[in-house]
């Protein structure tokens, strides 16, 4: 079966994450909070001067809005996998009313979560089912599967916190990762923000930010996404990111990232599929990382 990224309205989304080489991945932008278990290989993760490892068996929380380096260590057979749920930033805000979530400590930028009970275990694995056989199970009992998520979580003393205090730059991140594959002017995302042109680009100098590294930075991290949580061709990827030759985005993507797409997938790249994917908006999906 073809991998791919499954997303259910204001739950979350799903995907299997494999990678069959070693690399570093740096300055990767956190959008929504996740829930990444490693079934083989390991999880280095860099932030804030700190390091965690995360195993096989294990699972890591990571909150929004921040910037993380990985390195996705393989297994003896070569292999990182790994399942990742990304949890709707509405679905934490209901949790934060839920009296459960009373007196619960703020999960830190990321947060291990190891020595996982066996009925914590069937919850991830049953949460991460249902999102991914969207169609076969109602919504409302997928949310509440990952309600629950949440509070076994809560048993650990801990929840997700809201990310309502975002900078000009997380918010105009958000309004670029709408479509990837537009041209956006300083003039529409100005628009999307609500205010003028000069605004925009006097407020994001003030963050040393430069708009066009910004949309740079958020074709180049869905593009991480897609070939890490999907066996889509590489030509295809590019396309949904805003790029028609795949030389280009090739380019862009190794300037990036220090390495080539095709990296990612080793020599496990598979050949194009003979119909074209639906048409989806994949910024909606996991932050795969």
């Amino acid at each position: 079966m073809e991998r791919t990224i499954n997303f259910c309205p204001g739950v979350g989304s799903s995907a299997h994450v494999i990678q069959h080489t070693e690399l570093l991945l740096t300055s990767v932008y956190i959008e929504h909070p996740l829930l990444i278990m490693v079934n083989h290989g390991q999880k280095i993760i860099r932030w804030d001067s700190q390091e965690c490892i995360i195993r096989s068996g294990e699972i890591v929380a990571i909150s929004s809005g921040q910037t993380i380096d990985i390195i996705n260590g393989l297994s003896d057979g070569g292999l990182f996998f790994s399942h990742q749920l990304c949890c709707d930033p509405h679905l934490i805000a209901t949790f934060a009313n839920h009296p459960a979530s009373t007196g619960l400590g703020i999960i830190p930028g990321v947060m291990p979560v190891r020595n996982l009970a066996p009925e914590f275990i069937n919850t991830f694995g049953s949460t991460f089912k249902a999102i991914s056989d969207i169609g076969d199970i109602p919504p409302a009992i997928i949310r509440h599967r990952m309600l629950e998520l949440l509070l076994w979580l809560a048993q650990r003393g801990v929840k997700f916190r809201l990310n309502d205090s975002q900078s000009l730059s997380e918010k105009v991140r958000r309004c670029l990762a709408i479509d990837p594959h537009k041209i956006w002017s300083a003039a529409t995302v100005a628009d999307h923000m609500a205010m003028s042109e000069v605004v925009l680009r006097r407020k994001l100098a003030a963050e040393n930010i430069l708009l066009r590294d910004l949309m740079i930075d958020v074709r180049m991290t869905s593009a991480l996404r897609l070939l890490q949580g999907t066996d889509w061709p590489i030509s295809l990827i590019a396309n949904q990111v805003g790029y028609e030759s795949a030389s280009r985005f090739a380019e862009r993507f190794r300037k990036r990232f220090g390495f080539a797409p095709t990296a990612i997938r080793g020599h496990h790249r598979l050949q194009p599929p003979n119909n074209d994917p639906p048409e989806v908006n994949y910024h909606r999906y996991l932050n795969l990382i």
